[in-house]
């Protein structure tokens, strides 16, 4: 995770070891941007596999008060074994 004036950059990954098997298989992996353009609003931006699936996100997140937030999603499927799209709604609550 990095922030830059233009906004915070994220890339993640994750592997997978079976034990029972002795395997390691590389997980889901990310490449996020997030842009604060508010007090009371952010943009995310996201590229998010898993193997040969592929997503590009879109999400608005509105902060109702500063520990609630209104999260509006949208997943669209950038290879063929990826869900077409999925339009998602949260609200999400920290407890801080």
């Amino acid at each position: 995770m990095r922030g830059f004036k233009w906004g915070t950059a994220t890339v993640r990954a994750a592997v997978e070891y079976d034990a029972a098997e002795g395997t390691l298989a590389f997980g889901e992996y990310a490449v996020e941007y997030l842009k604060r353009l508010s007090p009371s609003f952010r943009v995310l931006g996201a590229v998010e596999g898993e193997e040969d699936e592929v997503e590009l996100i879109t999400e608005l997140q509105w902060f109702i008060r500063p520990n609630v937030f209104l999260k509006l999603n949208n997943s669209f499927g950038a290879t063929s074994k990826a869900t077409d799209w999925a339009p998602e709604i949260g609200i999400m609550f920290s407890f801080r």
